[in-house]
């Protein structure tokens, strides 16, 4: 292990011991030794689970890594066990330095104590001392910014505002390694684009970052590296892009999209959709699809150019410049394709007080089918969203080569007889 590795997992392994009634579990601890005893053969009365199997990556000083898969593919289990709260069945764990983890809500925490008690508690289990977290309690109090709320019982506290002094503690314990298991997706957008802004200074600092989520954005944006699970076996250990492209190709239904994708479909039919804040809001407005001839369709034939247009406004100030966004799905729901501008290589765009977005496609080679747009305006990272439109420019899809599936991949036939 090289001396800036934080993290190095090797042939991990969790089994769990699965009984079907109660009284197997004393036949499993007497009758396997009675069977010993006089020679007789093994016999097991549970059935083995596996939650992890044969996992192996290692993470460096500074870098971020996104862990993803389905429900039960074994993510929460192997974090448990690197933060040391379980054990593995075989393979090797090592970590170098402090980790910092929020695998739940409501772990370290005291549901009968005030929040600032709460504060003395969670720090004094990382090992600070009074007077250290005395330090630390103005910064801790800030970033949570729950108000007076902090002197009341965190059992009266929503998820929304446990996550934000769970995240705060977490952030201000000086971690070398932070561990967020989905904490992220209960605080509102705000504190989420605060935590965001946050990951990415403590990885300018030098701080390794595991972070579990299905937001396929965030992935992408804050990790550098991520780790594909699939019933507890590990698919693939990759740069970020490359696993979420995999991670998204694995799901093969219209019931998989919301577990895929950050942008949920909102089935809206005014496509003026309006994100407001604080001190601004955008407002999506217009969008229309266009063929070669600048014409608005809504029915092309495959392998068509198309061009699709929408304008966006602001008002209020903003303080941060814009990415943009395109995503196509089939009727069905069926995610078709995604791309923004930001993984496109694009620089930020300034904000300014609005403007107009072209997205131009030289050939569309869909297969007969209905079809609809949702396209948004995110933020400088590309990461959160300022205002979607969604679903937009519904348009169908007539393929005179009569092909099935999604799209039409160019192709030749040829036959050459065989000689007898």
């Amino acid at each position: 292990m090289s001396y800036d590795t934080v993290i190095k997992i090797e042939n991990l392994s969790k089994v769990y011991n699965i009984y079907k009634a109660p009284i197997d579990r004393l036949k499993q601890f007497i009758i396997p030794k009675m069977r010993q005893a006089i020679n007789a053969p093994r016999k097991a009365y549970f059935d083995e689970f596996w939650a992890l199997k044969d996992i192996s990556f290692e993470l460096k000083k500074g870098e971020s890594l996104g862990i993803v898969g389905r429900n039960g593919s074994g993510k929460s289990t192997l974090l448990q066990i690197i933060t040391g709260t379980l054990q593995p069945s075989c393979g090797n764990v090592i970590t170098n330095g402090k980790v910092s983890a929020l695998l739940e809500l409501g772990s370290g925490f005291n549901p009968e104590f005030s929040g600032r008690e709460n504060i003395y508690l969670n720090c004094a289990l990382q090992g600070y001392s009074t007077h250290e977290i005395e330090e630390r309690l103005d910064m801790i109090a800030a970033f949570a910014d729950i108000g007076k709320f902090l002197g009341q019982p965190i059992k009266t506290y929503s998820s929304g505002m446990f996550a934000r002094l769970a995240f705060s503690c977490a952030i201000h314990c000086e971690p070398d390694i932070l561990i967020v298991d989905e904490i992220l997706a209960v605080g509102d957008t705000p504190f989420q684009q605060k935590c965001i802004s946050k990951l990415y200074s403590m990885l300018d600092d030098g701080i390794s970052i595991l972070l579990v989520s299905h937001d396929a954005y965030q992935v992408r944006s804050v990790c550098s590296k991520a780790l594909l699970l699939h019933n507890g076996k590990q698919v693939m250990f990759d740069a970020s892009s490359r696993v979420m492209d995999e991670y998204i190709a694995s799901f093969g239904s219209s019931n998989a999209v919301s577990d895929t994708l950050p942008n949920t479909i909102i089935d809206v039919e005014d496509a003026n959709e309006v994100t407001n804040y604080s001190n601004f809001s955008i407002s999506i407005k217009n969008p229309v699809l266009l063929d070669i001839h600048s014409h608005t369709v809504s029915s092309v034939s495959s392998g068509d150019s198309l061009q699709l247009i929408f304008t966006y406004e602001i008002s209020g100030a903003i303080s941060t410049d814009l990415t943009f966004v395109v995503n196509l799905y089939r009727e069905d729901g069926v995610y078709i394709f995604g791309t923004t501008t930001q993984m496109r290589g694009l620089p930020p765009f300034s904000a300014e007080n609005g403007g107009k977005v072209s997205i131009d496609f030289p050939s569309i080679t869909l297969v007969s089918g209905k079809y609809k747009w949702r396209v948004a305006v995110n933020d400088a990272r590309g990461l959160n969203i300022l205002a979607e439109a969604t679903p937009v420019c519904a348009f169908s899809v007539t393929d005179d080569f009569q092909a099935v599936g999604i799209i039409d991949i160019p192709h030749t036939w040829s036959r050459v007889s065989l000689a007898i």
